[in-house]
């Protein structure tokens, strides 16, 4: 049984292995996971794309998923395994190997198992002999595979997402910003909207760094109509966004109602690096990490209790401080980039057993 990795999105993995030493970027996460798997990294190329790609994008993914499918269908021998980081390169591929009856087996990442055209592939999919284990980040989504999927999944596995607390680690002087400064991240489910309303003329400097690497036309967010004077919208290299969280006096993450967890990269990347948080409340990871007291939770699209939230931090920084810690202990326990592909190599180990003995 040999497996295959995939990647959802083209990187540039030698340029993260020479600046992650040079302690510029973080480490890339699927080149360890290749390593545990003794397998080579495929990505999507849209030099690659035909006009059958183009027809198939419409039920599922994008045309260079399609393209990466027809290219590592050809490939697989039987019995083989496919770990993909995404179900955008994972689905397309999976159908394929469904339609020409190979026996390949597959481990894929769910982000959003609630979108329509998941469960469609899904219910698909439960009509095929494909072995298929799958991650999500949160029991809800576990839940709704499993309703889409049905028997066809060997297993869902609740995996919380990671962040390299080696190149995300705090100041060992945090310098007093005068004013204040607040601090966010991302665009998937952003509510800078509500976050300007909160922060506006008021005397702190907020900065957002805006950027997502899986940012599409339909991604949701919003943003101010007006941005207001104390407010930038910038993109930063993730040096820059480091050092952005470690002198951040708040990092805010306001989010839009979601039920998958949206915002984790952004929050442990803040975490790590000693930044006092406050985030929109969300079920899974988010929650418990309010319940827990490590963070400050506030009801999405609330502007006067993120605002209350930002102010009790500045007015007490001995105890945001203390809080962050705690909160900073909790990351690098559970949800360090280590641990996570420990986690992830210990599943996908007992999966080939498993596949090899069936």
């Amino acid at each position: 049984m040999g497996w295959h990795v995939l990647s959802s999105t083209y990187f540039d993995f030698g340029r993260f292995e020479r600046e992650s030493k040079a302690d510029t970027l973080p480490h890339h996460l699927l080149p360890k996971i290749a390593e545990r798997l003794n397998a080579k990294i495929t990505q999507p190329s849209v030099d690659d794309v035909r006009t059958v790609d183009r027809m198939l994008s419409r039920i599922y993914a994008r045309p260079e998923h399609w393209a990466l499918a027809r290219k590592m269908c050809r490939q697989l021998k039987p019995g083989d395994a496919v770990y993909t980081a995404g179900s955008d390169a994972g689905v397309p591929l999976a159908l394929l190997c469904a339609l020409r009856r190979k026996k390949v087996s597959f481990a894929i990442n769910f982000a959003d198992p609630s979108r329509s055209r998941t469960k469609a592939v899904g219910w698909l999919l439960a009509f095929t002999s494909i072995k298929l284990i799958a991650f999500v980040t949160t029991d809800y989504q576990a839940k709704l595979l499993n309703k889409s999927f049905g028997r066809r999944l060997y297993a869902v596995h609740v995996v919380e997402g990671q962040t390299d607390c080696n190149f995300f680690r705090p100041l060992e002087d945090k310098p007093t910003n005068t004013p204040p400064l607040i601090a966010s991240c991302g665009v998937e489910r952003r509510d800078y909207r509500t976050m300007a309303t909160a922060l506006a003329d008021s005397d702190i400097e907020a900065m957002v760094c805006f950027a997502s690497p899986n940012q599409t036309s339909k991604t949701k967010f919003t943003l101010p109509e007006v941005t207001p004077d104390n407010f930038t919208f910038e993109l930063l290299e993730f040096i820059e966004l480091r050092t952005l969280y470690q002198k951040a006096d708040v990092v805010v993450l306001p989010l839009l109602k979601n039920r998958y967890s949206a915002g984790l990269t952004t929050l442990f990347e803040a975490i790590a690096c000693g930044a006092p948080i406050v985030v929109s409340e969300s079920p899974g990871i988010i929650q418990r990490l309010i319940d827990e007291g490590v963070v400050l939770g506030v009801p999405p699209g609330d502007h006067g209790a993120m605002r209350a939230a930002v102010d009790k931090i500045l007015a007490d920084p001995v105890a945001a401080a203390k809080r962050a810690e705690a909160a900073r202990e909790v990351v690098l326990d559970r949800y360090s980039a280590t641990t996570f592909v420990n986690l992830l190599d210990g599943i996908l180990t007992d999966f080939t057993a498993a596949m090899v003995e069936s």
